[in-house]
């Protein structure tokens, strides 16, 4: 095996294993159940994921084509610098433990500048696997990293949980901030000695060459384009709605014992998620892992009737299916775009399913929960279906896979 390869697959996988375990801290269950602790109100703490995915969206809008200057890797690495010393940031949270206006505004100044940086990381995210790794070995090693990862934060998630029974959960996220920061700063260091794997598509030092700027109308001309944008978008709605099941289960009754189990189940149906995705990866086209993620989504309207344990079965299945759907998505994606339009592309991708992720948290806040969730089953099937049976996608990625060996198997031009 190449030595650049070799590495390239162990740097990805560490460093993703450790920005994974540090973004807990910034969304999802662990932040919704610490602001929760603190005495935010269920409203407050839907207003404040709108507006970071407000800020995440905005930011990659109007930063579409930074991946396409310069290093792309590079960029991808020192933009998580910020982000890491952002994490500090919290700690005044967890001294004043208060629920107060200017405690909100803190939250939200913080949040949304590391939302920027997460964005301006997500727009290089994308176009750094055409660099990094062969076609065919993106989505088993993506699978990999997500298993390990997930081991990680299930370890986590129960070290937490059990220790929240001694000690105040404020408490234990002023420890959690600061490991956070040091993962995301070791994250960023390792991601900066990734090499390009292009022979053609690098210069004499190694580094990805620079492409003539894109016009915006090649991309949205481009049919991977304008036949897959309302799939992208109606994605984007259902990963909004499961983003935050965590006030889901506080608004339905459930206490903080059950969001912060939801930490571990969430991490072992991401594991066994991956593992299966892993496994078929190499055989069958993204496309069906798509639309089976898509069909366990049907599973949530009935958490609005379950007890404890029956909810946190429910939500490891949809979970499952939901990491079936956000792995499978990039590698089709990989398959399926140009490396020409891949910066945009992708930076265009992620405005639709940000935007659709802040449609969601947005309503999240003014429509009653049963009503939400039948609007994101309805979001999701439709989602899965287009990504099953679009023409252009069947043909970049036929329902058993090819085996791809080198550089010249990426799209890295205008035909498909």
């Amino acid at each position: 095996m190449n030595k650049d390869v070799r590495n390239n697959k162990i740097r990805s996988i560490v460093g993703g294993m450790l920005r994974t375990c540090a973004l807990l801290c910034a969304t999802g269950t662990l932040m919704q159940t610490f602001l929760v602790t603190l005495g935010f109100d269920s409203s407050w703490i839907y207003i404040h994921s709108s507006l970071l995915q407000a800020a995440n969206v905005l930011t990659i809008m109007l930063c579409s084509r930074w991946a396409d200057k310069g290093n792309v890797i590079k960029r991808a690495a020192w933009v998580q610098l910020p982000a890491a010393l952002l994490f500090l940031c919290y700690l005044p949270l967890c001294i004043t433990r208060s629920a107060s206006i200017w405690s909100f505004i803190l939250l939200v100044a913080v949040s949304m500048v590391q939302s920027i940086t997460t964005a301006l990381y997500t727009v290089c995210e994308y176009k750094m696997p055409y660099y990094t790794y062969l076609a065919n070995e993106f989505g088993s090693m993506n699978a990999l990293g997500g298993i390990l990862s997930s081991g990680v934060t299930f370890g986590i998630g129960v070290i937490i949980s059990n220790l929240s029974q001694t000690y105040s959960y404020v408490t234990l996220m002023i420890v959690a901030f600061t490991i956070a920061a040091i993962f995301m700063g070791i994250a960023a260091i390792i991601c900066a000695h990734q090499k390009s794997l292009l022979k053609g598509e690098t210069d004499s030092n190694g580094a990805p060459k620079v492409h003539e700027k894109v016009a915006y109308s090649k991309v949205f001309k481009h049919q991977v384009f304008y036949k897959v944008w309302p799939a992208h978008l109606l994605r984007g709605f259902a990963y909004g709605t499961l983003s935050v099941l965590a006030v889901t289960a506080a608004d339905l009754g459930f206490d903080a014992s059950v969001t912060t189990a939801m930490v571990s189940v969430q991490s072992i149906a991401t594991l066994a998620s991956c593992a299966v995705y892993g496994l078929s990866s190499r055989y069958i086209s993204p496309r069906i892992p798509i639309f089976v993620g898509a069909a366990m989504s049907a599973l949530l309207p009935m958490l609005l009737f379950a007890d404890k344990t029956s909810f946190l079965i429910l939500y490891a299945i949809i979970i499952f299916g939901r990491t079936l759907i956000d792995y499978a998505v990039i590698s089709l994606m990989l398959y399926a775009v140009p490396l020409e339009i891949a910066g945009p592309y992708n930076a265009w991708r992620m405005i639709l399913h940000n935007g659709g992720t802040l449609i969601a948290t947005t309503i999240a806040a003014f429509i009653p929960t049963p009503a939400l969730l039948v609007v994101t089953v309805v979001c999701q099937l439709i989602s899965g279906t287009m990504f099953l049976r679009i023409k252009v996608l069947r043909e970049a990625s036929p329902l058993l896979v090819k085996k791809c060996e080198n550089e010249s198997d990426y799209k890295i031009t205008e035909g498909n």
